[in-house]
């Protein structure tokens, strides 16, 4: 697909790309992306990066984009309350009709009293506003407060001063993104956003709102108007997500013996992935990592399977430490991201060596492990099984609870084409894994509906759709 293809030629077009924090940079400065707006005219990035992380992807992208860092801003009171309250309204209506987290306020209840307070506002206008037009409303008065924010001046005016044809904000969470979307949506400059991951729409982390949405699949765009009804079907581009398309570069791909061995694994032996999720999502990963070797110490004869853990990458708790000193035979892959600032979730960031890492990691690993992880996913697209541990420890009391996470909406398609396997006990775990292993195809045609439906295809031309949607975006409205 070529990048204008949404588009019609004409004058240079002049991108911004906006980056308030780590989370957009494997899908759109580790791939293509920028190659292919540059195609089309100049690039600024407006970012919140370390000048490690700028340097990195500096030298590769040339002197053709300008990188400028985002100014300080501190997000008034009254715009902080109404995005939370909008937040809890649109929970609150969507919850009624089946189409949310049953129990996201619990998630939430970190902080001070000043915090509390400040969410148990919003909270209580999210009750009187619970109605899908009260959502609306709520998300109406919020745009209007930001965009008469005392500090948006410097981004009006960084705006003015560049002129860009469009404003991409590299994901739809970050609240730190509002000012310059809004103060490019006061200059009439068109602005558009991606929906990070498959979970965020249930989950409504939709802190940014815009002119156009950038979106994984037409199952995620029929989400996305069921969820926001205001957003008009026109302008909402399917175009899948870069995230996948590092599988299918080979210059990536180190041959099985070598990236095994360097890490120390066996090439001949099954390797299993045990994949770890942040501490509030799967808070007793520990365990069930000691669980599955534990279960793989139990299997008879030779050629046992062998267990490589990747963390999550910003779980830096050290919580699996004693798991790793009591089952040495578990391999732990160190995720490549940079921690310039490991307090500040937007300077900690992927580099370029761990989309590599992670590349090779499900190419040469046999199957994987985890809670609802996405990265059952990835390995689906490359044709691998998947477990999803489905119990909860024995012993463990509390407000968490696996049953749960997978009552979530975004497991909906997982219930109904069945394209993993569900462990429901530790004794039940290896045996499990090592019937996947022996039947690697069994789940084949789940799997690739699965995938078929939650990502667009083909899956390498990602970045190259995101290119060629802003581009149309941009030029929609210069005819306009």
């Amino acid at each position: 697909m070529a990048v204008g293809e949404f588009g019609d030629g004409g004058a240079p077009m002049k991108s911004l790309i906006l980056l308030p924090d780590g989370v957009g940079i494997r899908n759109f400065l580790c791939t293509r992306f920028v190659e292919h707006l540059l195609a089309e005219g100049d690039v600024l990035i407006w970012h919140a990066l370390s000048p490690l992380c700028i340097a990195e992807h500096q030298s590769r992208l040339g002197d053709r984009v300008q990188w400028e860092p985002l100014p300080a801003h501190r997000e008034p009171r009254l715009a902080q309350v109404l995005r939370l309250a909008k937040t809890a309204a649109q929970l609150r209506w969507r919850r009624r009709n089946g189409h949310a987290l049953p129990s996201i306020e619990r998630t939430r209840r970190a902080g001070g009293w000043r915090s509390r307070a400040l969410r148990r506002t919003a909270q209580g206008l999210g009750a009187l506003f619970g109605t899908q037009r009260g959502a609306v409303l709520l998300h109406r008065a919020h745009g209007f407060a930001v965009s008469h924010s005392p500090g948006l001046a410097p981004f009006t005016e960084y705006l003015r001063r560049h002129s860009p044809d469009v404003v991409f904000c590299t994901h739809q969470r970050a609240s730190s993104a509002l000012p310059a979307m809004a103060a490019a949506r006061r200059l009439g400059i068109p602005t558009a956003t991606f929906i990070y991951s498959w979970d965020n729409l249930p989950k409504d982390r939709m802190a940014v709102h815009a002119d156009a949405f950038l979106v994984w699949s037409h199952y995620m765009k029929d989400e996305l108007l069921e969820c926001y009804p205001e957003v008009h079907p026109d302008d909402v581009y399917v175009v899948g997500t870069p995230q996948f398309e590092h599988y299918f570069n080979p210059a990536l791909i180190e041959p099985r013996e070598v990236f095994l061995q360097r890490l120390g694994l066996d090439p001949k032996r099954p390797t299993v992935c045990f994949s770890g999720d942040d501490v509030t999502t799967s808070p007793h990963d520990p365990q069930y990592l000691a669980d599955l070797a534990e279960s793989f110490r139990r299997l008879p004869g030779p050629g046992t399977p062998q267990i490589l853990f990747r963390r999550f990458p910003v779980d830096i708790s050290g919580r699996y430490g004693p798991t790793l000193e009591r089952y040495p035979e578990v391999v732990a892959s160190e995720p490549v991201w940079r921690y310039d600032d490991p307090g500040n979730w937007a300077r900690v960031v992927p580099s370029t060596a761990d989309v590599a890492l992670l590349a090779n990691v499900v190419h040469h690993c046999d199957a994987v492990v985890n809670v609802g992880s996405t990265m059952a996913m990835d390995f689906a697209i490359l044709g691998k099984p998947s477990i999803y541990i489905a119990y909860d420890p024995p012993g463990i009391t509390g407000p968490w609870s696996v049953g749960e996470i997978y009552s979530y909406p975004h497991f909906r398609t997982v219930h109904k084409l069945q394209p993993v396997y569900w462990a429901r006990s530790a004794e039940e775990l290896g045996p499990l894994v090592l019937h996947a292993l022996e039947h690697p195809l069994e789940k084949e045609a789940a799997r690739r509906a699965w995938v078929s439906l939650q990502v667009a295809q083909p899956m390498d031309k990602a970045s190259e759709r995101c290119a060629a949607a802003l581009v149309h975006i941009s030029k929609a409205r210069r005819r306009g």
